[in-house]
């Protein structure tokens, strides 16, 4: 199972909105394949999972599986098709106490999805903007760090901070990890200051910074209303189209 990890410490940069929508794609890919596609929602907004599921509050969930409350399978549930779900809650804003005490805290989940791990082509894990146990439970496990980035000032600035981030992961628990991809969202290619940032993340980091961007699409903010996808709500909106186009790029420079 290949992890790829939608990070960001800012929160609305489009991370659940990507991870939902390139990973429509993969699936979509994948099950040409008879492959599996898991996601797994590590934020305690649960974005991902109220954009995917109806609200439940007494669903068992990712907190549930981490602190061994609940089994594994009591914690996955399908989607449909060839996509299945480890869901958030609230519950997750109270987790790092109950980890706190655990021997390898760090690897809980790595260890705690093992048995499934042969099931699954991919798995798509939307991290909390927040530097966490949780966070770095998802990070350690990941073998692709998708950044997503708003064009502005104080988002791109904060890039450097993700860096930061990851060689103090790095350094800790003798793992290698770095910024696998990096794209544009909630972009005005007409707004001088978005342009600029552009070029700053374009000369900053070549190869890993995708061309084609995320325009501000009023359909993208409406598509998880209804549990779908932009592909599923409106397959002809800009939306659908940039992350089509954004989806390609990544795949034919090797991200999926």
């Amino acid at each position: 199972m290949k992890v790829i990890s939608f990070f960001n410490l800012k929160g609305g940069c489009g991370k659940t909105t990507s991870a939902i929508n390139l990973g429509y794609l993969l699936a979509k890919d994948l099950v040409e394949k008879n492959q599996k596609l898991l996601l797994i929602d590590c934020d305690m907004q649960a974005n991902l999972t109220t954009s995917m599921m109806e609200a439940d509050y007494d669903r068992p969930c990712i907190y549930h599986l981490m602190t061994g409350d609940k089994p594994l399978a009591d914690t996955l549930f399908h989607l449909k098709d060839n996509v299945d779900i480890i869901p958030s809650s609230l519950l997750m804003a109270t987790i790092d106490p109950r980890l706190s005490g655990m021997v390898g805290r760090e690897f809980i989940l790595k260890r705690r999805l093992k048995a499934i791990a042969d099931d699954y082509a991919y798995c798509i894990i939307d991290c909390s903007p927040s530097f966490s146990v949780v966070t770095t439970n998802a990070l350690v496990m990941t073998d692709k760090i998708f950044i997503p980035v708003q064009t502005e000032y104080y988002a791109v600035d904060g890039v450097h901070l993700l860096q930061e981030t990851l060689q103090y992961v790095n350094d800790s628990l003798g793992v290698e990890k770095d910024i696998s991809i990096i794209f544009a969202t909630m972009h005005d290619n007409r707004n001088n200051i978005n342009q600029l940032q552009y070029e700053n993340l374009e000369n900053a980091f070549g190869d890993k910074f995708m061309r084609h961007t995320i325009r501000k699409n009023v359909a993208l903010v409406e598509s998880p209303v209804f549990k779908q996808s932009i592909f599923e709500y409106k397959p002809k909106a800009n939306g659908a189209q940039d992350y089509q186009a954004l989806y390609d790029e990544i795949k034919a420079k090797g991200g999926f």
